[in-house]
This record gives C-alpha cells, structure tokens and sequence, in this order.
C-alpha cells in the first residue's frame, strides 16, 4: 500500500472513484504532481485539486522482467512496464502500464488511464493504450 498522508489523501480518494486529480496552482496555472505543499514553479500555497484528462503520451518506459522492490505479488504479472505518463492537461507521471505486448510498448505511444481499487480508501491510476 502506499503511504497516504493529508497532502496525498485527495489523489488516492480520487483515483479509488475512478477520478485522475492533480493539484493545479491558482496562481500560475502550473500543475504540480506528485503532490507538494507549495507550486514547484511559483511557490504559492494557492493549489486546488482539479480533475486532469485520462489520457497521455508515454514519454519513457522500462520492462520488468524479474519482481520489483522485493514485492512478490507482482510475479504473476510479470513482465511489467512502468512508464512515464505525460498527462494532457496534466504533469507528467509514473505508473504501470497494462493491457499491452511489452514488445509494441514505443515512446510517444498514446495511453488513456484506468483504476484499480487497493483498499477502501484508495485507488491507483494504471495506464493502457487509447482506443481510437
């Protein structure tokens, strides 16, 4: 499970109703993820939650061959790609990629997000490639 605090609550809350939230300045405009306590280009405090897009470009991704962080559970998912997601209208983050043959993964591929419930509390964003 990930370690949900006040400042992050919002997004997993989210992420459990199928919502992908980020926090968006009201300053600048900028959206800041992960999750900060001011805007990582103003400095402001003024940061609203907003609901982004589900959709991105795949800016960087690596294929896991072998289980992750000692997490054993992910073995029957094994390979797993993890990637760098480009959120429209969003900032750019990491996440799994499913739904995929990780020989077809490329970068600039375009993804659309999906939840996954992990607890009563909380979901994880997951990324698949867009339909047309």
């Amino acid at each position: 499970m990930p370690a949900i605090t006040d400042l992050t609550q919002p997004f997993w809350n989210a992420a459990r109703d199928g919502k992908l939230v980020m926090q968006k300045c009201d300053n600048c405009g900028t959206v800041n993820f992960p999750a900060k306590p001011w805007c990582v280009s103003c400095g402001s405090r003024d940061l609203e939650w907003a609901e982004m897009k589900l959709t991105g470009t795949v800016y960087s991704f690596t294929i896991s061959r072998s289980v992750a962080m000692n997490y054993p559970d992910w073995e029957a998912e094994l390979p797993i790609v993890l990637c760098l997601v480009d959120v429209d209208d969003g900032a750019r983050m990491y996440a799994q990629l499913t739904d995929c043959d990780p020989e077809k993964m490329e970068i600039g591929m375009r993804v659309q997000a999906h939840f996954e419930r992990i607890s009563e509390d909380a979901g994880i964003p997951k990324f698949r490639p867009e339909t047309a």
